[in-house]
């Protein structure tokens, strides 16, 4: 599933719908001008990651302000919140742009908002020393259930430096996943492979993948690449990855590659 060109109006936009993709959660996007306000409440787990802008959350009685000037050099503030949680965000910049993310999960927890002291992995560099660099990316890792062991989420980002690759060698989870992108400059694009299937992305586009699609990224010369990835887990089972195995040797220690073969 490719989804192009979305982009985050006045007001709040759901672009994927749990009970109408085989992807099993909802996707949606937060446009706000300054002053202006919007109120959550679903019957369902939510997460709500800033990706540009400066806000004010409003929940449980807590009034917590958030700022973010770039997704590419910064890392995030994301809200966490069970069901039934009512949550206000309001806008105390120009503009600001957030992606959220919600699936049913009936489990009790406290909310939480994760600042970078918070996440699982705030900034690991990736791909480093392997492959002759051609995989050097940024990874931040939110949280997952070593974190938040009632979550139905397993959530992160990447940004992926001007002509690499990512998510490499191809692999598949037995959950469904969703990417969502970001280009410096924002002309820029790459190409997202799923299965046998590769889509040119662009900025503000989303892919979604079934469970066991094997998938992978590259990015243009020039342009840098930012993308939002989150995987709605399986109920009370833990996560299944899998590398495809005839390319896995790339990544391997002491593994050789032209011209040394």
């Amino acid at each position: 599933m490719i989804l192009r060109s979305n982009d985050f109006k006045k007001g709040y936009k759901k672009v994927v719908v749990e009970e109408n993709e085989n992807i099993k959660m909802d996707f949606g996007l937060l446009g706000l001008e300054k002053g202006e306000s919007y109120k959550f409440n679903e019957a369902k787990e939510c997460i709500f990651t800033l990706i540009k802008g400066e806000l004010l959350f409003k929940y449980e009685g807590k009034q917590e302000k958030a700022l973010r000037n770039s997704c590419f050099h910064e890392n995030p503030t994301v809200l966490h919140v069970p069901e039934n949680t009512e949550v206000e965000v309001v806008c105390i910049s120009d503009k600001i742009e957030m992606l959220v993310q919600s699936t049913k999960n009936p489990k009790k927890f406290a909310a939480k908002l994760y600042r970078e002291e918070d996440l699982l992995c705030p900034t690991e560099m990736r791909g480093a020393g392997m492959m002759n660099e051609a995989s050097t990316r940024i990874v931040r890792t939110f949280f997952d259930r070593s974190i938040c062991p009632e979550t139905n989420f397993f959530i992160g980002e990447v940004v992926s430096y001007p002509g690499k690759w990512s998510s490499y060698p191809p692999h598949q989870h037995t959950e469904p996943e969703i990417y969502f992108y970001k280009f410096l400059p924002e002309n820029g694009y790459g190409f997202a492979e799923m299965g046998d299937e590769v889509n040119k992305v662009k900025n503000n586009d989303l892919t979604g993948m079934q469970a066991n699609v094997t998938h992978s990224q590259s990015t243009a010369p020039g342009y840098a690449e930012y993308y939002l990835w989150v995987i709605r887990l399986r109920d009370d089972e833990a996560m299944v990855t899998n590398v495809v195995e005839e390319h896995k040797w790339a990544a391997e220690d002491g593994a050789k590659y032209f011209p040394e073969i």
